[in-house]
């Protein structure tokens, strides 16, 4: 095979591959962002809107409703009874015959051994542009519900016993939910307050924001979280987003690309992050933060600490608890401790270090640089001296110990008053 015909194969494959790129991406933004697409708009304001009769249901054990492009709206039911009063809203003109379009869609109600269906038939595909079905219900505290949503809002207050939801395409608001939820939440925005202990939300391509609650298992993609007031555990894995918590029990993170900010933690943190920066204010208890590429930036923190971050730096203000231990490849620290009790342990390679104690009385310094050298405040009292590429820098005393060793690069140590 010639030369010219193994460049026009190689050429047609790589146009096969991107092509089948394409195309996939295209499908997959459809899917994605289907809540702009111009097919799923309504044609404008102007609808006319057609109710249904009101039904009572007694002796429901469990509630399940679907609606493929609405409105729900569920509230609490203080008579035992399941309320439901539907509507369809038709968009249109002011030419066409919005009754007729009207009668394309039906709410359905089945009660079979206690489960309540509520569910929506309508022509296939249904016709988004042109109905709106809207659905109010009052349920009873106690009873499980679960709602399906694909194009429109949902919301639920007071009640919603095992609240499972899956929405799509609309916003959803919550508020005072009496036990564990689980939610799903795609293109859209979410507010939610007063939610129970062990709720789960799963996002993508949304925005979540959330006030008092029990404890939070929060998974989401392309992201915003908003977390305030979390008595308990909040667990947050994301990948492609943004997280602000303010107000936590304890806090684990585990995320990629996550731009993160916490503040006023109260029983310690775990965080994972890459390409990102995490940032910390006001934690207490026990701090484990892994980083790779995203700076790391904690202020006001106690307890023992644990930091390791490569291809970043790192910037601690204002430390005060008993031990902490720093591993850092290519990327400067710059460090302010008001009060160490145990230890602080510096492990550092191509790194900048710039470290300030305070409340030292009578300490106990170990500093070794390869290829570095080592200034530090004569009124710390540390013996130097340098051996070739290796310079030293010690001192003996009692509590805390502060070891610090780096290679390719400066310390600086300074007392501050």
């Amino acid at each position: 095979m010639k030369r010219k015909e193994i460049f026009l194969v190689v050429i047609l494959v790589a146009f096969g591959v991107i092509y089948q790129a394409v195309e996939k991406g295209r499908v997959r933004f459809s899917r994605d962002f289907s809540f702009y697409a111009n097919d799923r708009r309504p044609k404008g304001t102007r609808f006319s809107e057609f109710p249904g009769q009101d039904l009572q249901f007694p002796d429901v054990s469990q509630v399940r409703v679907e609606n493929p492009a609405g409105e729900v709206t569920v509230e609490n039911s203080s008579d035992g009874l399941v309320h439901l009063a539907a509507k369809v809203r038709v968009y249109h003109s002011g030419k066409e015959d919005s009754a007729a379009a009207a009668r394309n869609a039906e709410v359905r109600t089945d009660l079979d051994a206690g489960i309540l269906k509520v569910s929506v038939r309508a022509p296939s595909p249904f016709p988004y542009r042109s109905l709106r079905v809207l659905l109010h219900l009052r349920v009873p505290a106690g009873i499980p519900l679960s709602v399906r949503n694909q194009e429109g809002d949902v919301m639920v207050r007071g009640t919603g016993k095992d609240l499972r939801i899956d929405q799509e395409n609309g916003d959803l608001i919550l508020e005072n939910i009496p036990s564990r939820s689980r939610l799903q939440l795609k293109n859209g925005v979410a507010r939610m307050r007063g939610l129970p202990e062990g709720t789960e939300i799963i996002a993508a391509h949304a925005r979540v924001d959330i006030e008092e609650a029990a404890s939070l298992n929060l998974d989401g993609r392309h992201v915003e979280f908003s977390v305030r007031n979390v008595s308990g555990d909040a667990v947050v894995e994301m990948a492609y987003g943004k997280l602000i918590a303010d107000g936590v029990g304890r806090l684990e993170i585990r995320a990629r690309h996550g731009n993160i900010t916490a503040r006023n933690i109260r029983g310690g943190a775990s965080v994972t992050n890459k390409y990102e920066t995490t940032r910390m204010e006001d934690v207490s208890g026990d701090i484990r933060i892994f980083s790779r590429s995203g700076k790391i930036d904690l202020r006001r923190a106690s307890g023992n600490v644990v930091i390791e971050n490569s291809y970043a730096n790192i910037a601690i203000a204002g430390f005060s608890g008993a031990s902490l231990d720093v591993l850092l490849k290519n990327g400067n620290l710059e460090l302010s401790a008001a009060d160490v009790s145990d230890r602080v342990n510096i492990k550092a390679r191509y790194a900048e270090l710039d470290l300030s104690f305070a409340a030292l009385i009578d300490p106990t310094f170990s500093i070794k640089t390869v290829h570095g050298r080592i200034s530090a405040a004569p009124r710390l009292g540390l013996d130097s001296f340098q051996d070739k590429e290796e310079a030293y820098a010690n001192r003996d005393g009692q509590k805390p110990e502060i070891l610090i060793h780096n290679t390719y690069g400066n310390v600086r140590v300074n007392a501050a008053d």
